[in-house]
């Protein structure tokens, strides 16, 4: 099976052995950092919505478990704000279903963290890893270019 949505596994000095999720469209973020890896954000959103279709990612994952080892984490990231997809949260109810002893991760940039539909999301991860890129108001809207 071809994975359009999973990543990997690689190796994670934080996290050992990561299967990395994206469940976002290519660039869909809340912010367009300056050091992004991934490039210039083309769809430039704090809109949460369904950009990738959950049953898809779980139907990768399912296979991934049924025919891998398991990783040390899954960890939602990506090319894009992993928390803008609503559904964030009903896949990581999955995993927890399905795999309880493999880790959860969500490395986020903390734009939707206030919102609380975001928490209850992300409080069934092991570990959120959320970025602080700036001291100052300036220098955070400089470096991270928010929506």
């Amino acid at each position: 099976m071809k994975y359009f949505h999973i990543f990997g596994p690689v190796p994670s000095r934080r996290l050992g052995i990561s299967l990395g999720v994206d469940m976002i469209t290519h660039k869909t973020c809340s912010f367009d950092c300056l050091y992004c890896e991934c490039g210039k954000t083309t769809h430039l959103t704090t809109a949460r919505k369904t950009y990738v279709d959950p049953k898809t990612v779980i139907k990768e994952l399912d296979h991934y478990f049924a025919h891998h080892p398991a990783p040390d984490y899954v960890t939602f990231s990506g090319s894009g704000e992993p928390c803008l997809n609503i559904s964030i949260g009903s896949v990581i109810s999955h995993i927890r279903q399905k795999t309880p002893r493999v880790r959860v991760a969500v490395l986020t940039n903390s734009s939707l963290l206030v919102q609380p539909q975001v928490q209850a999301d992300l409080m069934m991860a092991d570990l959120v890893v959320p970025s602080l890129d700036a001291a100052t108001q300036d220098a955070f809207e400089r470096i991270n270019r928010p929506k």
